[in-house]
C-alpha cells in the first residue's frame, strides 16, 4: 500500500516537471464554450448555429429521414444540411447518392447501388436457392460483414444524404440487398460516427425491420406562404413503437428556416453577375440595385450596406428585387449563389413578382 508521504512526493514531482507538447491540443477550431470542434474563422453567429446543429443531431451520428409532400422542399434541406455540416465541420466526409452542382464544393464521393454493385451481387450470389429464412440469415451475415470492413472504411466520420430513402429500405422488398446492407449500417450508426440523412414522402414506405426501429429524428417540410422561397423545417426527436409501428414524437420540435433564394456569399465565390447588361430596369427599385452592381459592387452585404446608407430601401424590398431579377422568367438578368443553385430541382418554385410594373 502506497503511504501518504510517498503520494505526496510523487505529487510534488509531477507539479514540478514540465510538461511535454503531448500533453497540449493547440490546434484551431474549438468552441471555447461549448467544447465542439468547428471550422476556424467562422463568424459568432456560426459559431452558436453549429453548436446548435452538433448538439441536436446527437453529435451528428444517428439516422434522420425528411419528410413531406413534392415541393416542400426535402432535397433543399438535406442539400442544405450536408452543405452546412461540411462548412461547419470540415472533418466529417459527406457522401451522396446524387452528384451536385458544382456550386456545392468538394465531397466524398457518391454512395448508391451502382456504386455497391459487385457487393450487392455478391450478396444475391449467396442468397440465391435459399428459402426465405436462410436468405435473411445468410444476407445479414454478408451485410454485417460488409459493413465491418468496406462499409466502415467507406462510412466512418460521414454524413451520408440519401435521396429517395424509401429507394434503399423499401417496406415491400424486405429482401433486398441494399435494404439489407441499410440496415447493417444502421445497427452501427454509433460506431460509425456517421448520420444518415434521408428523404421520403411517409415514414411507412420504409421497412419496419431494418430502417424504422434505428430513426431518431423526423423532419417535417413546411414551405412559406408569404415568401416563395422560403421553408421551415422542424426536426423531431422520434422513438419506434413496435406495437404500434409509428414514430413517436419525443420533446418539441426544433425549427430550422432557409431563405433559398437568398444569394449566400460563402457559397461559390459568393459573387452576384449581372447577366443582361443592356436590361432596362422596369422599377425604381429595379434602377437602383442594378446601378449599384454596375459600380461594381458584387457582394450581397455589401451592395445592401451601400443602399441602406445611400437611401431609403429597406433589406426586404433590396433581397424581393433581387429574386425578382433572378428568378422571373422573363427577366434573368442576375445570377448568384443561393441554396436554390445547390442541385437541380424540379420542385424549386415559380417566383411571382407583387412588384408592379409600369406601361
Amino acid at each position: 500500500m502506497v503511504t501518504s508521504s510517498v503520494t505526496a512526493t510523487m505529487l510534488g514531482k509531477i507539479r514540478n516537471k514540465p510538461l511535454s507538447d503531448e500533453f497540449y491540443d493547440e490546434s484551431s477550431g474549438y468552441e471555447d464554450e461549448t467544447g465542439v470542434k468547428i471550422a476556424a474563422n467562422l463568424s459568432a453567429e456560426d459559431r452558436r448555429r453549429a453548436a446548435i446543429l452538433y448538439h441536436l443531431f446527437n453529435e451528428l451520428w444517428g439516422v434522420c429521414i425528411v419528410v413531406g409532400d413534392p415541393g416542400t422542399g426535402k432535397d433543399l434541406f438535406g442539400n442544405y444540411l450536408s452543405y452546412t455540416i461540411k462548412r461547419y465541420f470540415p472533418w466529417k466526409r459527406i457522401l451522396r447518392d446524387e452528384r451536385p452542382r458544382r456550386l456545392f464544393g468538394n465531397y466524398a464521393g457518391l454512395f448508391n447501388e451502382e456504386v455497391l454493385q459487385s457487393d450487392l451481387s455478391n450478396m444475391r450470389a449467396i442468397a440465391k436457392g435459399k428459402s426465405a429464412t436462410q436468405i435473411d440469415a445468410a444476407m445479414e451475415t454478408f451485410a454485417d460483414d460488409w459493413v465491418k470492413g468496406a462499409g466502415e472504411v467507406m462510412l466512418k466520420n460521414s454524413l451520408l444524404y440519401l435521396t429517395e430513402f424509401w429507394r434503399y429500405c423499401y417496406n415491400r422488398e424486405p429482401h433486398n440487398p441494399m435494404n439489407k446492407t441499410m440496415g447493417a449500417i444502421h445497427k452501427v450508426k454509433r460506431h460509425l460516427d456517421c448520420l444518415i440523412l434521408g428523404t421520403v414522402q411517409l415514414p411507412t414506405e420504409l421497412d419496419k425491420k431494418t430502417c424504422l426501429p434505428w430513426v431518431d429524428w423526423k423532419v417535417i417540410c413546411t414551405h412559406s406562404a408569404i415568401n416563395k422561397t422560403g421553408f421551415t423545417y422542424f426536426v423531431q426527436k422520434v422513438h419506434y413503437d413496435a406495437r404500434t409501428e409509428i414514430l413517436v414524437n419525443i420533446g418539441k420540435p426544433f425549427p430550422i428556416s432557409i431563405d433559398a433564394g437568398k444569394p449566400k456569399t460563402y457559397l461559390g465565390d459568393g459573387k452576384i453577375c449581372l447577366r443582361k447588361p443592356n436590361y432596362i430596369p422596369q422599377t425604381e427599385e429595379e434602377q437602383i440595385v442594378l446601378e449599384v452592381i454596375k459600380a461594381g459592387l458584387d457582394k450581397y452585404e455589401d451592395i445592401v450596406e451601400y443602399i441602406q446608407d445611400n437611401g431609403d430601401m429597406t433589406e426586404t424590398e433590396i433581397l424581393d428585387t433581387m429574386k425578382e431579377l433572378k428568378f422571373r422568367k422573363a427577366k434573368r438578368v442576375l445570377e448568384f449563389p443561393c441554396f436554390f443553385g445547390l442541385y437541380n430541382s424540379k420542385s424549386a418554385p415559380s417566383i411571382q413578382s407583387g412588384v408592379k410594373v409600369g406601361e
